[in-house]
């Protein structure tokens, strides 16, 4: 009992999600219809692959080689901030920072003289989320929200080019803010990456890639990255995050039942009626519930893609809730730091809600002005 109820606490929004598929399909009725299959293992193998990447150490070279060229606060912060930024379009916003976040603050553990710990974690955990918005691929809702409204590779580009524009002006703006204090490191180990290692998670990522642009058949892709995912490292199937894929079935679950309520249809499509109202509700929503549900449960009721797609990855910044993400970098944080946990709760929640404001007035008015 005491395992069963360790695992089910360990991620409560897998937990209430399944609670409430449960309660769906008693009152609805459980249907294998309801499951988008081309989502759930489309993720699978793309989360195989990523893994591979992340346990073979491919960020940390990145950032070893980074910090050797800072010299102050403020360009290591920008450094791993904009690592943290580019490879999240690829390798998404959790691996991003669970592997450099932990980078960053072993080395301000070393540094007591560093100034701006909880400005540069935060600034890194935001980048993470704004990166990962930017491609189909980047994060779970994007993947989802691609598929589900049938988009080309093209049209989702140039749909998140001005977040794009956006999310790099903002960043820079923000790294200015970072004292430009002089900063000697010693960098203990020499990076090393084994380029033959690398060969087959490359090939399994382009893979799925051609999968996610409908070049390949998912059925297809995906055998084929997770055999090569297997022969490259199979330990790297076992640490995939599954609780992430049965959450992501709950929540179909969910809103298969909810779509065949009629009242419940009708409410959500008179409070989403034009690109702005879904903007802002897909924002506002998952402030609290955070975005991959957010666009799990509005998607089926709306015809506004577009809308959504901004809206949540909009909706990533804010609380601490908005994104797991941010959940992530959160934990990673008090586990170097749990003294100034509540420091790094204020200033976050700060930063995020400028970011949150800006972004919300740029589209509004970005829309105001092309309608």
């Amino acid at each position: 009992m005491t395992r069963i109820h360790n695992f089910l606490k360990k991620d409560l929004l897998f937990t209430l999600s399944g609670l409430l598929a449960l309660a769906a399909c008693l009152i609805g009725r459980g249907s294998a219809g309801f499951i988008d299959f081309h989502v759930i293992f489309t993720l699978l193998g793309l989360m195989g692959v990523i893994k591979v990447f992340e346990r073979l150490g491919v960020l940390d070279y990145f950032a070893e080689k980074l910090i050797r060229i800072s010299d102050t606060n403020r360009s290591l912060i920008r450094n791993l901030t904009f690592l943290a930024f580019f490879s999240s379009m690829i390798l998404t916003n959790d691996i991003a920072i669970l592997t450099l976040l932990p980078v960053f603050l072993k080395i301000v553990q070393k540094t007591p003289q560093f100034k701006a710990k909880i400005a540069g974690s935060t600034l890194l955990i935001v980048a993470a989320n704004l990166g990962s918005s930017c491609l189909p691929f980047g994060n779970p809702q994007n993947l989802y929200l691609f598929e589900h409204y049938q988009l080309s590779f093209i049209d989702f580009c140039v749909l998140m080019l001005p977040f794009f524009c956006l999310s790099v002006a903002a960043l820079v703006l923000a790294c200015q803010f970072i004292p430009a204090e002089r900063l000697m490191i010693k960098v203990e180990n020499n990076p090393s990456l084994n380029m033959k290692n690398l060969v087959l998670p490359i090939a399994a990522m382009l893979v799925m890639i051609l999968s996610v642009l409908h070049v390949l058949p998912y059925e297809a892709a995906v055998v084929i990255a997770v055999g090569l995912t297997f022969i490259a490292d199979k330990g790297a199937l076992k640490e995939i995050d599954y609780r992430l894929l049965g959450t992501f079935v709950f929540f179909f679950l969910i809103v298969g039942n909810l779509s065949e309520v009629p009242a419940f249809i009708a409410v959500i499509q008179q409070t989403m009626g034009n690109f702005l109202s879904v903007l802002l509700s897909s924002a506002v929503l998952s402030q609290f519930i955070s975005n991959v549900p957010a666009a799990l449960l509005l998607a089926p009721f709306t015809d506004q893609g577009s809308a959504l797609i901004l809206g949540t990855n909009i909706g990533g910044l804010g609380t601490l809730l908005a994104s797991l993400a941010n959940l992530i970098g959160y934990k990673v944080f008090a586990s170097y730091f749990p003294q100034e946990k509540k420091r790094l709760f204020q200033l976050f929640t700060l930063i995020n809600l400028v970011f949150l404001a800006a972004f919300i007035v740029f589209f509004y008015l970005w829309y105001r002005v092309g309608s």
